[in-house]
């Protein structure tokens, strides 16, 4: 593999991790916002209504925890 391309690669990755980094704080963010949505009785029943509210279990933290560490590998092989 040329330079050029690994370089361009790892950027990919780089950019890659810093989304999912995001991604990670948002869906921090909006725990923390239905959370607080919740001690408000009103508006329980519309949150728990709503089509988004419970998807199933979903181990996020292990995704992202997985996902960043896959970038990791993938970036130092490529620097190598």
């Amino acid at each position: 593999m040329d330079e050029q391309t690994k370089q361009v690669l790892i950027s990919i990755l780089e950019v890659l991790r810093e989304q999912a980094n995001y991604l990670h704080r948002q869906h921090g963010w909006l725990i923390a916002v239905a959370e607080t949505i919740e001690k408000q009785p009103d508006l329980v029943s519309d949150l728990k209504r709503h089509s988004f509210y419970n998807q199933g279990p979903r181990p996020d933290v292990h995704i992202t925890a997985s996902l960043l560490e896959r970038v990791d590998v993938l970036i130092r092989q490529l620097n190598h």
